[in-house]
């Protein structure tokens, strides 16, 4: 019976193959969930960065203009960024601002702008 080793091959090769086939489908599945992760990171990054952006350009203008335009958009690479201007008291203005980018879910924000301090005083986000 020692030396009786027919049919001992089959199965260990069967057997290591699909060990190594688990195993490479766990790996193809933790990085395709990493590349998942990866794009939504930058996609959030971008939008931040687009807020970010278009928040700083409409403090300045609001600074340099005292009739400012009541709405408009900013234009970027590869999204835009609306805003709105809305006056809530006889010093304080409201700008809701509105980021879309590509598919993706549009991501809206407030900002309040002092015009005695001619400065923006606070900053919600909203998802």
């Amino acid at each position: 019976m020692y030396r009786n080793q027919e049919g001992f091959a089959y199965p260990l090769t069967l057997t290591i193959i699909l060990a190594a086939l688990f195993l490479l489908t766990i790996q193809l599945d933790q990085f395709i969930s990493e590349k998942r992760i990866v794009k939504q990171t930058e996609t959030v990054m971008m939008q931040e960065y687009y807020l970010l952006s278009s928040f700083k350009k409409t403090e300045k203008m609001l600074s340099e203009n005292a009739d400012p335009k009541e709405s408009g958009v900013y234009s970027f690479k590869k999204g835009s960024v609306s805003y709105e201007i809305s006056p809530v008291a006889a010093s304080l203005i409201q700008i809701t601002f509105k980021t879309k980018i590509g598919s993706d879910k549009e991501i809206s924000g407030y900002a309040y702008y002092d015009t005695d301090l001619q400065k923006m005083i606070k900053w919600i986000e909203k998802n």
